[in-house]
């Protein structure tokens, strides 16, 4: 993840363009041209920027809008970016942005919305000196207003990379007491799970609940009859003796060269064939099952089916 301050040096201002010898008319045909990007009046990347993450273009407009309204307090999803935390299914087209005890201010544009929603000085910090919602605070807020799978990923994102804790979880939680959704975010956080270690683990057990499977345990380690460590597998569900392993790109894929890709494969066929002679069976899946879950959660029922009547 690119942090705020190594992105801080892409922001462009017109009274830095105009420095660099550019005019009025110039920039306007540099924005036309797309050789230059315009966050907000006043505020520029260069068109290379568009190759970046979706969450560091985020954070690009958030630091855009941090100078032009002079260091306003983020909430919800771009403070949950500045934060560090997922970006999956968060709606970041707009920055969001605290105007509370600001009202004549609060409407909201193409770019930047409005949260008019009261802040106490205490649910406010600064990261890479930018202020935004506590972390408790900002995934309350998001866990109120999105879908519930999105909440859930940012929920144990943060409790997996301990940047919260169920206690203050639930502080924060008490303190949102009467706001709207706040029934939505308490059912959220009580599905919660901070041994998630990836936004496709996290949506996979949302799905398992979704389709009625049993619920499994996470990051459990497989030991061998003499106690021996054999695996650490993503999800265990000891009653039907089956055992889920969610593939993500990154784990054969994260810029490893062809050797260094082969020799994961290998070791992991290994793994599964140690798993299997000890009597598990092992499914694997991908992002790409977890976005068509049909058929993902058909092979498990009928695997459950198998073992349960064996």
């Amino acid at each position: 993840m690119t942090s705020i301050d190594e992105l801080r040096p892409h922001i462009l201002t017109t009274d830095q363009l105009i420095g660099r010898g550019y005019s009025t008319q110039s920039l306007g045909r540099a924005v036309t041209t797309g050789e230059l990007v315009r966050l907000r009046p006043g505020y520029y990347v260069n068109a290379h920027t568009g190759e970046f993450r979706r969450a560091d273009r985020h954070r690009l407009l958030v630091l855009a809008v941090n100078a032009a309204f002079g260091q306003p307090v983020f909430t919800h999803w771009s403070a949950a970016l500045i934060h560090g935390l997922p970006d999956w299914g968060l709606p970041l087209r707009q920055t969001s942005i605290s105007r509370y005890g600001q009202a004549q201010r609060s409407r909201s544009t193409r770019r930047v919305r409005h949260d008019l929603c009261p802040i106490a000085s205490d649910e406010i910090v600064t990261v890479d000196g930018v202020l935004a919602t506590s972390a408790e605070r900002t995934i309350i807020d998001i866990a109120r207003v999105c879908d519930s799978d999105v909440a859930a990923v940012v929920v144990d994102a943060g409790l997996n990379s301990g940047l919260i804790t169920e206690s203050s979880l639930n502080e924060a939680l008490v303190r949102a007491a009467g706001r709207a959704g706040v029934k939505r975010a308490r059912k959220t956080i009580e599905l919660a799970d901070r041994k998630s270690e990836s936004v496709a683990e996290t949506r996979s057990r949302i799905l398992f609940s979704d389709f009625g499977l049993p619920e499994p345990e996470t990051q459990v380690d497989i030991l061998d009859e003499s106690g021996n460590f054999v695996a650490r597998v993503d999800f265990f569900w000891p009653e039907f003796g089956i055992i889920g392993e969610c593939d993500g790109v990154g784990k054969y894929f994260d810029g490893a060269d062809e050797t260094e890709t082969r020799r994961r494969l290998e070791a992991e066929k290994d793994r599964d064939a140690r798993l299997v002679a000890l009597g598990f069976r092992v499914i694997h899946w991908r992002w790409a099952d977890i976005e068509r879950p049909m058929g993902l959660m058909y092979r498990l029922r009928r695997m459950m089916e198998s073992n349960a009547s064996a």
